[in-house]
């Protein structure tokens, strides 16, 4: 009896390795090309760090020179708090406004009202960033722009006057963070609408049953349950907005001067202007230990849902 239950248990583990050998042979079609295009890249990054290296091949082994060339480095020391500048109020529009519309949405009472805007709202998403980009060159121009006009108008600038929105110091970083308004457009509305309507219906008709109030309801009942969303919003976003360097590459050069100068423009002109592509890398190795330190705390202090 005891040879059967140990032939028996023997089969039955060789047939469970058998399946599991299966599944990662289906899954390996899809972790290969993974570990080569998405962890490689960077894995390559950090080991070229610690190396003096040209786009052309020569490398020479600096060890840390590069990382104590970069924290001695005034251009960059400096384009750190001007990301910070631009990554704040960016990440606290990208959670906070698209909430309050998906709200506003979710609060209609007609199904095709409601239908419409979603659609509305995700049109956006079909122009390429870079054309909306190119988009907000023309509305910020000094003499012909839409805000420029819009000074004119009332009364802020005198007819004929200009307004050098991206080439002023004091107005480059007001104007690089207006831009995309009114801010909604693409997904995350469309998120958070998703969140809202998985909602039970039956807690938020208790709620009406108990005299709460709007504002009552969003703040114990909706962001409650909202925040997956919130927190994928803040991990997405600190991501993309310490990494963004589009509008500096399109727009303003890094100018008027350095004053629009990140980390991420810098290790770019470092690359492919200065030719000095370990360089670039510590850039990108030192960018990519402080993203991975604030998603961590992200993930720690941000919690989801909890019973």
């Amino acid at each position: 009896m005891a040879n059967t239950n140990a032939a028996a248990s023997k089969k039955t583990k060789s047939l469970q390795f058998q399946n599991n050998v299966r599944g990662y042979l289906f899954i390996l079609p899809m972790v290969i090309p993974l570990l080569i295009f998405s962890y490689y890249p960077p894995i390559n990054g950090i080991y070229r760090s610690f190396f003096d290296w040209n786009q052309f091949g020569d490398a020479a082994f600096v060890g840390f020179g590069n990382y104590i060339e970069l924290f001695k480095d005034k251009v960059f020391l400096n384009s750190i708090p001007t990301m910070f500048y631009l990554a704040i109020p960016s990440l606290i529009i990208g959670i906070t406004v698209p909430l309050i519309v998906a709200e506003m949405i979710f609060s209609l009472k007609s199904l095709k009202a409601k239908f419409v805007y979603r659609v509305c709202i995700l049109l956006p998403m079909v122009a390429p960033g870079v054309v909306s980009t190119m988009l907000w060159k023309f509305i910020y121009d000094p003499a012909y722009g839409l805000m420029t006009e819009i000074c004119r108008t009332l009364g802020i600038v005198e007819q004929g006057g200009t307004i050098n929105w991206l080439g002023d110091p004091n107005l480059v970083i007001p104007a690089i963070i207006f831009m995309g308004f009114p801010w909604i457009g693409g997904t995350s509305v469309l998120i958070y609408m998703s969140g809202l309507m998985g909602i039970s219906t039956e807690v938020i008709e208790a709620s009406l049953l108990d005299g709460c109030s709007t504002f009552k309801r969003i703040l114990k009942i909706d962001l409650p349950s909202l925040m997956g969303q919130v927190r994928y919003f803040l991990i997405t976003g600190v991501i993309g907005a310490l990494q963004n360097y589009g509008t500096q590459l399109i727009l303003t050069k890094g100018g008027p001067g350095y004053t629009t100068y990140v980390p991420g423009y810098y290790m770019y002109m470092q690359a492919f202007s200065a030719q000095r592509m370990g360089y670039a890398c510590a850039i990108g190795a030192t960018l990519f230990v402080f993203i991975f330190a604030l998603t961590l705390i992200n993930y720690k202090f941000v919690g989801a849902n909890k019973d």
